[in-house]
């Protein structure tokens, strides 16, 4: 695995719920939270939504693919750093798909070790992604892993990876690799069935989640941006800026401006620590009409790739004043995020109905169709293999085994539409077999003096 030249800041990953054991100075002091908690997003309308778009995908085209997904979990060790020394090395890879710690196995889709390269991660994760998203399914990609452990590196490379001059780098991260070969497959697609009229066009948004606020990182003048929900839309953000895009080089464009102006800080840690979770979204929407029945079908994607922020232990990051609340509400967000997994996890596992907490952060209501919903979910969990991360990295190998439980229910979203001249075509032909069977004087009438249905069925087949 290449050098990893910007890793996050340094975090304690949880179980669910805060941990009593954790370092009580990881937040402020706080009063004692009143009996219930009130939720900052808004109201659950008065129908409630029950997973709308895998729904009406199913009611509006049975025939479309369904997808029992679970979970794919792969696990990326990054090499040691100058300061870490072999013999600290406590993680150790088994077989291509299990790790072990502490005399503890863990088995997931597949293990990276500390030499593995963003090719290799781009193979695995990246190369699938694509071909879901043409075929008409949600994907989404979750980065999660502990400080320094190297998630933004895996997501996005180091920032000169995405000048025009380095495209080609070993370094260059997942999402421009995925991008770029989106783009690649679109062209052949296109060109493959240009016969019938294949067309496809890309729109991209890109935000972060910075103390529970929204902001848009393509406009960063619009902040606390608000989701919203409804029957038609789904789950949205409000003012969201969108940009369509037809190239590589658009979207790099926008993956250089989007990235600038992300919050990051310095700790003790790291220099360069990301304070925030941000959202990377292409949806992608194609139109293709058959040659021999002149149906119209459209399909529509949507594709999220997802940094997080880590959490982090006060003591080892030395962070205070503004740091200090940035870290309480990454651990805070991170928090109902495992305790979301956990629940999911159980439900897919007994079968049995739960209420499910997607209200209880910005994270989660935004991405409930990726968690246990209509896509197809992968997590990439980064971990470090020295000694003094031992408890940051079992936590992150816990919180992958329970994701790995969850269980989508991804469908294709395609629509389906009668073209109106080809209907035309079939109701003109229909008439003119009508008036020569009169001509004819021919006996298929029946004896109220209409032609049967049978005569009917046969006549659309021609």
């Amino acid at each position: 695995m290449e050098s990893h030249s910007r890793l996050e800041p340094s975090q304690t990953i949880y179980d669910g719920e805060l941990q009593s054991q954790m370092d009580l100075n990881l937040l402020p002091p706080s009063p004692a939270p009143p009996s219930k908690i009130k939720s900052p997003l808004p109201p659950r309308p008065p129908n409630p939504l029950k997973r709308k778009l895998a729904v009406d995908a199913l009611l509006d085209n049975p025939a479309s693919a369904v997808s029992d997904s679970g979970v794919k979990v792969i696990v990326r060790m990054r090499p040691l750093n100058n300061e870490e020394e072999e013999g600290d090395m406590i993680v150790q890879k088994v077989t291509g798909d299990s790790v072990s710690i502490n005399g503890q196995t863990f088995t997931f889709d597949s293990v990276g070790n500390t030499d593995s390269t963003q090719l290799d991660v781009f193979q695995l994760i990246g190369v699938p992604l694509v071909e879901n998203c043409l075929a008409g399914f949600n994907s989404s990609v979750f980065a999660y892993g502990q400080t320094g452990s190297g998630k933004t590196y895996t997501m996005w490379g180091p920032a000169n990876a995405l000048l025009e001059e380095n495209l080609s780098s070993d370094q260059q991260g997942l999402t421009p690799r995925v991008l770029e070969r989106l783009f690649s497959r679109i062209n052949e697609e296109q060109i493959k069935h240009a016969e019938q009229q294949l067309k496809y066009q890309c729109r991209c948004s890109f935000l972060e989640i910075y103390n529970e606020q929204i902001t848009d990182l393509l406009d960063p003048s619009q902040r606390n941006l608000q989701i919203r929900e409804d029957v038609k839309s789904g789950v949205y953000v409000e003012n969201l800026r969108e940009e369509y895009v037809c190239t590589m080089k658009d979207v790099t464009q926008l993956l250089i401006k989007g990235l600038s102006n992300r919050r990051t800080g310095a700790t003790s840690i790291n220099a360069e620590s990301s304070r925030s979770h941000s959202v990377f979204t292409c949806i992608v929407e194609s139109r293709c009409k058959g040659k021999a029945d002149g149906i119209s079908r459209f399909k529509t994607s949507r594709i999220n790739l997802v940094d997080l922020a880590g959490s982090e232990r006060q003591k080892l990051t030395g962070a205070a004043g503004e740091r200090l609340k940035e870290a309480g509400n990454i651990n805070r967000s991170l928090s109902q995020l495992g305790n979301l997994i956990n629940i999911l996890a159980e439900v897919s596992q007994t079968g049995k109905q739960r209420h499910i907490p997607y209200r209880d952060s910005r994270l989660t209501f935004l991405l409930q169709d990726s968690l246990g919903g209509n896509a197809k979910l992968a997590m990439i969990c980064a971990i470090s293999p020295s000694q003094s991360c031992k408890s940051e990295t079992f936590s992150t190998l816990r919180f992958a085994q329970r994701a790995k439980a969850i269980k989508n229910k991804a469908v294709v979203n395609e629509v389906m539409q009668d073209d109106v001249n080809h209907l035309r075509e079939v109701i003109r032909q229909l008439r003119d077999e009508l008036h020569r069977m009169k001509a004819n004087g021919n006996t298929q009438a029946d004896s109220t003096g209409d032609y049967s249905a049978s005569w009917a069925r046969r006549s659309l087949k021609y």
